[in-house]
């Protein structure tokens, strides 16, 4: 028997002794590439959110909460409690890729699964687009989403058979089936305790809205996109209403990433800089709201140093179980936050982004060179580049505006040793991803 079959086998026994009613279910809405400055709760004056912006008034507001620049990296990070380059994920997997997450990597479906959970995941996969990298392989008991069909594109799966075409025209993200889907998987298993995963893919370009939200913002295709993704939100709430189960449900909203600000009409980053596929907090700093009531604190907000990389011990936590011991994780267990607990030291005092960037406390290093995301268009002169090298202090300039190396050479320097001393264990405990072998 292997380490992670081992592993699984003990946490199956231990959730057999778990009762089940202190276990809360679990929403986690992640959106596609919304930025920082989209949401009313975030500053947002142009789009309205009042579903998303009532879990922040009716739980808490993280307003340090971190992700990967990219679609693909964020979702393996949420995945397996670890930075996406220690699981080989730190690039897009692209459509036809011949490789995908690793079938040894212990996810967070398996690992609520194991502990009486039943796990489903609507939307976006984005982690392997064969049939062996399906999320039924990776703990999830029910998938409805898209996947890839050879030359026919990506379609509508649900668990491993097709069921729909994209209709790009009219329902361009899908809504008119992924909100339904969701809503059946939430009945299905509403007298057990259930993970959902709705992984939307809103509002990723392009932008085209569905006829109902068409003009309903002051902000264009995209901000009609966002209120189109904040009514499927609402939707969400309600049935957990109807059902009595709101008191017992953990919901969590948050993005994978920051906006793609290289096309007309894009989302906004707020007070933060840049966007997608950029180090830039605008890059990889994320709305991220959580309501539990009763448990998490109404109306609170965390400014702590937090991630993607945390929920999954996090719900191991809140399942009663043991994340993995077997590996490294980079994740922490962050449920002494939501709760309002106050803490001597803080759970982390750094993230980094593997051999690029790292924040330290309110100081933040660039290893590496960081361009604009996407690019610029000429007469574009607020989006400019950042040398390797150059410091901020983020309590004081969270805009990243003043490069503040040469004032303070020694705290760069400092925090350039600190990489170089992380990225020396890393690079001994990076595992695979997994290809696909088609002889």
């Amino acid at each position: 028997m292997t380490k992670r079959l081992l592993f699984l086998s003990i946490l199956f026994f231990c959730a057999l002794i778990m009762n089940a009613q202190d276990k809360p279910n679990i929403i986690f809405i992640l959106a596609d590439d919304q930025g920082y400055g989209d949401l009313g709760c975030y500053g947002s004056e142009i789009i309205n959110t009042p579903n998303i912006d009532a879990l922040a008034e009716q739980g808490m507001k993280f307003e340090s909460f971190y992700v990967h620049n990219r679609c693909s990296p964020t979702r393996a990070a949420f995945m397996t409690g670890c930075h996406a380059q220690r699981v080989d994920m730190g690039k897009v997997i692209y459509r036809r890729d011949m490789s995908g997450l690793n079938s040894d990597e212990i996810t967070v479906a398996e690992l609520l699964k194991e502990a009486g959970y039943a796990t489903g995941i609507v939307g976006k996969w984005h982690m392997g687009e064969w049939p062996q990298f399906n999320p039924l392989n990776h703990g999830f008991d029910y998938f409805y989403g898209l996947m890839d069909e050879g030359d026919n594109g990506r379609v509508i799966f649900e668990n491993f058979e097709k069921v729909a075409d994209i209709d790009s025209k009219n329902d361009r993200f899908s809504t008119k089936r992924f909100q339904p889907a969701s809503i059946r998987f939430i009945r299905k298993y509403k007298d057990q305790p259930f993970f959902l995963y709705y992984a939307s893919n809103i509002p990723h370009t392009k932008w085209i809205p569905l006829k109902a939200f068409e003009g309903s913002s002051s902000q264009g295709v995209y901000g009609d996109c966002v209120q189109q993704l904040d009514w499927v939100v609402g939707e969400l709430l309600k049935e957990l209403e109807a059902l009595g189960l709101a008191d017992k449900t953990l919901v969590i909203y948050a993005s994978d990433n920051g906006p793609q600000l290289n096309r007309d009409g894009h989302g906004s980053a707020g007070i933060l800089r840049d966007g997608k596929w950029t180090n830039f907090e605008g890059g990889i700093r994320v709305p991220c709201v959580m309501r539990w009531p009763g448990r998490i604190p109404a109306g609170s907000k965390n400014n702590e140093i937090t991630g993607i990389i945390d929920l999954l011990p996090t719900f191991c936590e809140l399942a009663g179980i043991n994340a993995p011991t077997d590996r490294v994780m980079d994740g922490r267990n962050i449920l002494p936050y939501m709760l309002g607990q106050s803490l001597e030291e803080p759970i982390h005092e750094t993230f980094i982004v593997p051999g690029s960037t790292i924040r330290h406390g309110d100081w933040k290093l660039f290893v590496k060179d960081q361009k604009p995301g996407g690019g610029t268009e000429e007469g574009d002169t607020d989006r400019v580049a950042a040398k390797a090298g150059s410091l901020f202090n983020l309590r004081d300039d969270l805009g990243e505006t003043r490069d503040l190396s040469a004032d303070y050479p020694e705290k760069a320097s400092s925090l350039e040793e600190m990489m170089e001393f992380y990225m020396d264990t890393f690079n001994q405990n990076i595992r695979p991803r997994e290809y696909v072998n088609i002889e």
